[in-house]
């Protein structure tokens, strides 16, 4: 983090020379929400970004956040970003309040409004330094005071972490807005995952929804898997119980983030309505799962002896796409389940813009196969080969990749999604 201070004293320097000559170019780009981001990757390593989960909302992003707010922030506004970083998503809400011709009034009314935590004081000390540019440049406000005072005025933006905030401390909060990290932590609320980590903006969402105030309006970013991956149902519901909410797909986070996400928002406080996943729209009578058992391959290459009964082996590389495997390149020993042919296997790793998302090929044979575990198995009740035909059509069609489009947008398939893909055989 030596970089990021070394860039906040730039921001200090800026400061200095904006009060002396009242130009805005330097602090222009310092204060915008889309090239902090770029900033921060030539001053902090990759490794640095992932471990503090330190990428950035972008300006459209934020200012979607913020219009998703049902109440009006105001200078009575009591607003909350709990894993603020260098501040964007607080600087988007301090454009929603007044701003007067003196920077210490301004920054006054904003200090009382804006509260911000994050366990790095270099990102505490960019997020203060950002909104008091943001009045200066952005707002007009004339410099009445040193850097130090300034700084002063933005009393409730501190270094702390998110979850050891408890009730009594938010009770004044009126808005939570954040983009939590995406990294993988302990949980720390039990009953809501199965043991091993977790995804870090589920637990610190769940934190702040058990403890916010009732009517409190919230906003979040949140990666897609908690809203389709299977491990999250149980933080789901839980999320039905704590907020009256609305989910917005959202798509691949940026150009440089390779991650979808969706927002979720509304007001805390749970009501008898359940939220929307995007999914309810998406049942059909008619679904892989009537016709079809679903699995997942049962060999992990890497932990699995070489031991047992010599069987075929497929995975991923060795399984041409949509066509018929009747000779097996590749074989091992393999003590586990061997699935009895013919089934279908379709890729787990997909992506939103894959020409197919769920590309398939039907695997024949006289023998039982082994199948690595990045394959999702599919085998008909029918035991049929013709079965399988009819599904490979199915799962090449327009209608599956619009489906898996709107079901999952992970970057792989689940078991649960594929089994829910309409199942409408297509005539041969």
């Amino acid at each position: 983090m030596i970089e990021l201070a070394e860039h906040n004293q730039n921001l200090r320097i800026a400061y200095k020379s904006t009060r002396k000559s009242n130009s805005k170019n330097v602090v222009d780009y310092n204060t915008s929400l889309d090239e902090i981001d770029n900033t921060l990757r030539k001053v902090l390593s990759i490794e640095d970004m992932r471990k503090s989960g330190t990428f950035f909302t972008g300006d459209e992003l934020a200012q979607t956040l913020v219009g998703l707010f049902k109440r009006k922030i105001n200078k009575n506004s009591r607003i909350l970003d709990p894993t603020c970083g260098a501040g964007n998503l607080l600087i988007a809400c301090s454009r929603k309040l007044p701003a007067y011709k003196s920077l210490t009034k301004t920054l006054m009314i904003w200090g009382k409004v804006l509260h911000g935590y994050d366990l790095y004081p270099t990102f505490i000390d960019a997020c203060k330094l950002r909104i008091i540019l943001e009045a200066i440049n952005n707002r007009g406000c004339q410099i009445d005071c040193n850097i130090n005072k300034a700084l002063k005025l933005l009393p409730n933006i501190i270094v702390r972490d998110a979850l050891e905030t408890d009730r009594e401390e938010l009770i004044q909060i009126t808005h939570t807005i954040l983009n939590p990290p995406f990294t993988l932590q302990k949980p720390t609320l039990k009953g809501l995952w199965k043991t091993g980590k977790v995804n870090a903006s589920a637990v610190i969402l769940a934190h702040y929804l058990k403890i916010l105030p009732q009517g409190s309006d919230l906003s979040s970013i949140l990666p897609e898997v908690l809203r389709s991956g299977t491990r999250y149902h149980k933080w789901r519901a839980f999320c039905h119980s704590t907020i009256s909410g609305h989910t917005k797909v959202i798509g691949r986070f940026n150009s440089k983030t390779d991650v979808d996400v969706f927002i979720l928002f509304g007001k805390t406080g749970g009501t008898s309505k359940t939220i929307d996943w995007g999914t309810s729209s998406l049942h059909h009578e008619d679904v892989i799962s009537t016709n079809f058992e679903v699995s997942v391959g049962r060999l992990v290459a890497y932990r699995d002896p070489e031991i047992g009964v010599d069987r075929p082996f497929i995975h991923s590389k060795n399984v041409p796409l949509w066509s018929i495997i009747k000779e097996f390149p590749e074989r091992r020993l393999f003590s586990g389940t061997a699935i009895d042919p013919p089934f279908v296997v379709i890729r787990r790793n997909s992506r939103p813009d894959d020409r197919y998302r769920a590309a398939a090929s039907i695997i024949r044979g006289n023998e039982p196969v082994a199948v690595e575990n990045h394959l999702i198995i599919i085998k008909p009740h029918s035991k049929t080969l013709k079965d399988c035909k009819k599904l490979l059509k199915v799962l090449k069609s327009k209608s599956t990749n619009e489906y898996l489009n709107k079901r999952i947008r992970c970057r792989h398939l689940t078991v649960e999604a594929v089994k829910q893909i309409p199942y409408f055989p297509l005539k041969e």
